[in-house]
């Protein structure tokens, strides 16, 4: 193999393999609630027990047949203590009294999906929470992400590997949020998808750059040759 040729297939090949190695792959994004659909639902600490209400046909989701049930709890007994879950303008709103600890959940039955054709985590953004407020997640309603709470206003990424069972993932057909905290807790979300996370990109290795010294040296030397 002459330089020449040399020269025209080495550097193609460099540069698609420092591309390889620098590029971070693409997320996949399957949304399973933009929170559009304008629903509310209130309980009153004088009530027993919870207050629900369902929408039968979801709007704002990439899932078949969608439907989502509010249910909220006010805590004590006083008719003042207060916990209402609205939401529609692409957000979802949680807000308590100042005498509520109630608890607040979100219910989405559909038609059964592989969730892990479209990624392998659930994405929950968030704009704005009280510290202390807890979370769980539960799909089909037995595999569980654990309690956890929110440290701050950022986005709320939970894997699939992090639920009891990852299995139930392939075959999905409900979903659910439970959210739980102090008195007066107030949270704001914007958007409850599955995504994949991009890892973060790769540095070429400096043993890259030396080998791009030696071919820019390589081509020098052969131009040098070719014109002698």
């Amino acid at each position: 193999m002459n330089a020449k040729h040399f020269h025209k297939n080495l550097a193609p090949l460099l540069l698609s393999l420092g591309l390889a190695l620098s590029s971070p792959s693409q997320a996949g994004i399957l949304t399973i609630d933009n929170f559009s659909h304008s629903q509310t639902v209130f309980d009153d600490g004088s009530s027993s027990g919870s207050t629900s209400d369902t929408v039968s046909v979801l709007t704002g989701t990439d899932l078949s047949n969608a439907s989502r049930t509010f249910i909220a709890e006010a805590s004590g007994t006083a008719s003042a203590n207060t916990t209402e879950i609205v939401s529609g303008g692409n957000q979802l709103i949680i807000s308590n009294d100042g005498r509520s600890a109630g608890s607040a959940s979100i219910l989405w039955n559909f038609d059964p999906l592989d969730l892990s054709a479209h990624g392998n985590a659930i994405l929950l953004e968030v704009l704005a929470i009280d510290l202390g407020v807890n979370v769980e997640m539960v799909a089909n309603g037995s595999s569980s992400s654990g309690i956890k709470t929110f440290t701050g206003n950022n986005n709320y990424l939970v894997s699939f590997s992090d639920f009891t069972n990852l299995a139930v993932f392939t075959n999905l057909h409900s979903f659910r949020l439970n959210f739980t905290g102090p008195a007066k807790w107030d949270g704001q979300f914007r958007l409850l998808t599955t995504t994949t996370p991009v890892p973060v990109p790769v540095p070429v290795p400096a043993a890259f750059g030396l080998m791009g010294s030696a071919l820019l040296g390589f081509i020098a030397v052969s131009r040098k040759k070719s014109l002698s």
